[in-house]
């Protein structure tokens, strides 16, 4: 009897250790599983609060776009979230800001470095306590992208450079080990698309240090990717396929997209402009004039109020318009504007060969013949493609004087400079 005692108090013994052990265990997964939830909780709420702060930046209340973002840092002052996207958000007010305003251009730059700066630190703190914290490396890329285009913005092409490399590094390796986190898809995209497109000096300079091969397609989807999927950036990731489309020449796509902006943003000046210019390549011309109509109201008949980015971008737009309603006089006033604006900001706006084009066809159609053949000259060289040239009634009085030949003549002589 002492020996089947003995057993059976070394079983029991042995069944409440090993029930201790299991009861620790779960209640230890449990704690980590509510731990991970209340983690999950709040990172719900910072997307939010970020989300709604994006929002009233888009809607031109970047007051409270401002407030929402100081209460997420000082809610979550650790997190490198906030400090992110409020530096974005400098970033796009700076690099639409006019020269004049110098205490603001001041304030904004010392703002954009630091924000930024304390992303990379918070970010790189995370990473050493988690090798694996993959949101972490999305801040940190970022943060570098971000910098990398305020450098770009200030004339500082090389420290930008490495910045924007190092920033598309680390997101390149983030979507390596989680292909669904969309967002990192966006800089991504910038990169690919835009490095392929760069003039051919620009991309021997990007070969030789090393940058990574651009690619229009891939950089394309990308940014489709994130706009169908992203969780913050789906409306960022629109902005940038407006002007892809633009350079695309994917007049559908710029329609469909700046019709989207100017629904859903209806304060948002920045987003109605574009509509006129995406009506206007559809060939609807009474609705453009609507939509011109509209903008001048919020502007109150006084385009100075844009930032020089934009006034270029106004004038361009309604001289295309003016143009096809066969306003010449109107049509070469707003192209003359958009071209003595964008030699007024650094980096200067880039003026098309289209705006050439079509400021010469204005000329053309008043019958100044020198002016005609000046901007007319300055098309061809950007590499215009005349396409419809002899179809246009505005030139057909100088047929005799246009050829291919003559066209060829003007890029050699301007190439052998």
């Amino acid at each position: 009897m002492k020996i089947k005692s003995s057993k059976l108090n070394k079983t029991v013994t042995f069944y409440c250790l090993f029930s201790l052990l299991l009861s620790s265990t779960l209640l230890c997964n449990f704690s980590n599983a509510e731990s991970i939830k209340r983690g999950d909780a709040q990172q719900n709420l910072l997307i939010e609060k970020i989300r709604l702060a994006m929002d009233a930046n888009y809607r031109m209340d970047t007051e409270r776009s401002e407030d929402i973002f100081n209460e997420a840092i000082s809610e979550w002052p650790e997190d490198p979230m906030p400090y992110l996207f409020k530096g974005g958000l400098y970033l796009n007010k700076f690099r639409y800001l006019n020269e004049n305003m110098e205490e603001e251009r001041k304030r904004l730059k010392e703002q954009i470095l630091y924000l930024n700066n304390k992303v990379i630190d918070i970010a790189r703190k995370q990473i050493k306590e988690n090798p694996d914290d993959v949101r972490a490396y999305y801040c940190l890329g970022g943060a570098n992208g971000n910098l990398g285009r305020f450098y770009i913005l200030n004339g500082k092409w090389l420290r930008g450079y490495w910045k924007g490399k190092k920033g598309f590094k680390i997101l390149e390796k983030i979507v390596e080990k989680d292909h669904k986190y969309y967002d990192a898809y966006v800089g991504l995209g910038i990169y690919h698309y835009f490095s392929a497109t760069l003039p051919k000096v620009v991309k021997v300079l990007s070969f030789l240090l090393g940058g990574p091969k651009g690619d229009k397609e891939k950089g394309i989807n990308e940014l489709e990717l994130v706009r169908d999927n992203g969780t913050l950036l789906s409306i960022e990731a629109r902005r940038v396929l407006l002007r892809v489309f633009r350079f695309e020449k994917d007049w559908n796509g710029f329609y469909h997209t700046s019709k989207w902006f100017a629904e859903h943003y209806p304060e948002n000046i920045n987003f109605q402009i574009p509509y006129i210019y995406g009506l206007t390549k559809e060939r609807r011309y009474s609705d453009a004039q609507h939509q011109l109509s509209k903008v001048d109201s919020m502007l109150e008949n006084d385009p100075a109020r844009l930032p020089i980015s934009l006034r270029v971008k106004y004038y361009r737009y309604s001289g295309l318009l003016d143009y096809n309603l066969g306003e010449y006089s109107t049509s070469v006033e707003s192209y003359l504007n958009a071209i003595d604006l964008s030699r007024s900001k650094w980096p200067p706006e880039r003026i098309w060969p289209e705006d050439y084009y079509y400021l010469a066809t204005s000329y053309a159609g008043l019958k100044k013949e020198k002016y005609a053949f000046k901007y007319l000259r300055k098309a061809i060289i950007k590499d215009w493609k005349m396409v419809d040239f002899e179809e246009q009634p505005e030139w057909q009085p100088y047929r005799h004087s246009i050829t291919n030949r003559a066209v060829n003549r003007i890029k050699m002589k301007e190439e052998n400079r």
